[in-house]
């Protein structure tokens, strides 16, 4: 590709983006941003591997946005849940084209073989949250068809918050002021703030849920992440799921720049290929 990719803005539900790719996508791969983030800015660069990579090149991307300060954590799982067969298996076609003239690509129909999910801090949380409300709906109505699609996704977490909020460094020098009470009564106006509070009951149900369901379920795969740590990560703390397959660390990254792959740092393009680093 001799330019950067294009962007185009999803009307219903709003927030959403999706980078379309020039060649016939093989893949749709689907980012949730954290506590404070933004739908393409918390993900820096990732569009940019549709230049340099065939793999990336073969790959649409949808960008989820949502008001992290105003929504909770289920309401966004939910809405996930909800408008994922709207992208997956078929392509969306209201963004297969530019200002509804210009095609993204030749083929704009045929079906996506394989969808990823990747999440960073407070989005780790909500795709869990997701993946394993579909499971137990799913298992509960006898494993019906059609099976729920993220539940043939491929996951993987940056520092996701799935044992809650640290608030070291930065944010522990804030906890530690005068300003903090003040700042703490604006944060958990945000019921997503609230349940990210280790020992949370959305913490601790979603945990217990899901590794009941690795352990005694089959066809749950999907719930088994991939997982990229910051080091140090100074915001959320490390705890992953006994059901989680791989757990690694970045030295020299925080957690805000973790989720950021440039040419200088690659790590990310290559840990949402692969799911390992």
């Amino acid at each position: 590709m001799d330019s950067l990719p294009i962007a185009v803005r999803i009307d219903d539900p709003a927030g959403w983006w999706l980078y379309p790719s020039s060649t016939t996508a093989s893949r749709l791969v689907v980012f949730v941003h954290g506590f404070g983030g933004r739908a393409i800015s918390t993900w820096k660069n990732f569009a940019e591997g549709q230049q340099v990579s065939r793999w990336w090149m073969d790959s649409d991307l949808l960008f989820v946005g949502y008001d992290s300060k105003r929504d909770g954590i289920k309401g966004v799982a939910d809405r996930l849940r909800r408008n994922l067969p709207r992208f997956y298996p078929e392509p969306h076609q209201p963004a297969m084209s530019f200002n509804g003239v210009i095609s993204a690509r030749s083929d704009i129909s045929s079906p996506y073989k394989e969808l990823i999910v990747v999440a960073h801090s407070l989005g780790g949380l909500i795709v869990r949250h997701a993946l394993v409300d579909d499971a137990h709906e799913w298992i509960k109505l006898g494993r019906t068809d059609p099976k729920p699609l993220l539940l043939d996704s491929a996951v993987r977490l940056f520092s996701p918050a799935s044992a809650g909020f640290r608030g070291a460094g930065i944010l522990g020098a804030a906890r530690a002021s005068g300003f903090w009470p003040a700042l703490e009564m604006y944060l958990r106006r945000s019921s997503a703030y609230t349940d990210m509070q280790p020992g949370s009951t959305m913490l601790t149900d979603t945990r217990a849920r899901t590794e009941r369901l690795v352990d005694e379920e089959p066809d749950t795969e999907a719930l088994v992440a991939s997982i990229l740590w910051a080091s140090p990560d100074q915001v959320v703390i490390e705890g992953k799921y006994d059901s989680d397959v791989i757990s690694r660390s970045v030295e020299g990254q925080s957690h805000k720049s973790v989720c950021k792959p440039h040419i200088g740092y690659p790590v990310p393009w290559e840990f949402v290929e692969k799911g390992v680093y």
